[in-house]
């Protein structure tokens, strides 16, 4: 009977430690509404929290489509290695579920909302250097931070800040064609550029559009006409480096002393809104998209003609 009892006593035990603790109740708060620009305060609550998303979407956009543009080695993107391997693959899919919102969002007076979005990429990273083998982990490293941010954008249409938000876009494209442009004109050698060796090589043609792909956006300004400037930096150091690494292999190459010494490019792009009162009605302009960016390549190559 005595053991019967302390088994029944070890049972309930047991059970009790299985149940969920007892939690306080939730604390709930009631405050101010976040202070609004005159222009944001007569949208609903319900209308405002969409531009936001948008905005979200505008970021996250801009994210995914940065990391997969990232040129890890100098000939291959991470999104030619995810597609390449399951692994990359299912790493660069977390990664991208990981991305999260930095601080509030921020409403302006011209109608525009911005929200920033960041997402670590060091797991990835370390993914696709064990891929790559240990030759190459170095230029991995240094092609790619920890953490990726970026800044979306979403606007009350018919707004200033509409026409701004479609101005930056324009700019962004803008810049984007002068960093290819002045990348294909740097001399390799003393009597060859960058041009002329990647127009004979479709290994060295999607290199060169991977590292345009990989430009980061460091300042935008908007001006009181509603135009806008993007400036970005290129790094152009690993491109160089295959590029010499591969003409080498039909001779003797080196690259000049300048280009040895340029181990990033600067640009500075400008844009307007599409008509006199911005055309589209959308609420967010994304950011260029990496097709548009291969087609802007393809032109400052010299083998294609219209965007």
């Amino acid at each position: 009977m005595k053991l019967r009892l302390i088994t029944l006593g070890v049972a309930l035990c047991t059970a009790a430690a299985a149940l969920p603790m007892a939690t306080a109740a939730p604390k709930v708060t009631v405050t101010k509404s976040v202070a609004l620009p005159a222009i944001w305060k007569s949208v609903p609550a319900g209308k405002r929290l969409q531009y936001v998303r948008a905005a979200e979407l505008d970021a996250t956009r801009a994210l995914a489509e940065r990391i997969m543009g990232i040129s890890v080695d100098g000939e291959t993107t991470v999104k030619e290695l995810a597609a390449a391997d399951d692994s990359v693959k299912g790493t660069l899919a977390a990664t991208l579920k990981g991305v999260k919102t930095v601080g509030k969002p921020t409403y302006h007076e011209d109608g525009r909302v911005e929200v920033t979005r960041s997402v670590k990429t060091q797991t990835l990273m370390q993914t696709i250097s064990q891929k790559l083998g240990s030759s190459k982990q170095s230029v991995c490293r240094e092609v790619v931070t920890a953490e990726i941010e970026a800044l979306g954008n979403a606007a009350i249409p018919g707004s200033d800040g509409h026409a701004r938000v479609m101005a930056k876009r324009a700019a962004e494209l803008d810049v984007y064609r002068r960093l290819a442009e002045r990348a294909a004109g740097i001399q390799i050698t003393s009597t060859s550029t960058m041009r002329d060796f990647v127009v004979q090589s479709d290994e060295l043609k999607a290199a060169f559009a991977n590292v345009v792909k990989g430009a980061e956006i460091t300042e935008i300004t908007y001006m009181d006409d509603n135009s806008a400037e993007v400036s970005a930096t290129m790094k152009i150091g690993p491109l160089v480096r295959v590029i010499v690494r591969t003409v080498s292999a039909g001779g003797k190459v080196t690259a000049t002393k300048e280009t040895s010494k340029q181990l990033e490019i600067t640009e500075v792009g400008s844009g307007a809104a599409p008509g006199s009162g911005g055309e589209s009605t959308d609420a967010a302009a994304t950011a260029p998209t990496t097709n548009e960016i291969d087609i802007l390549v393809e032109q400052a190559l010299g083998v294609a003609t219209a965007l």
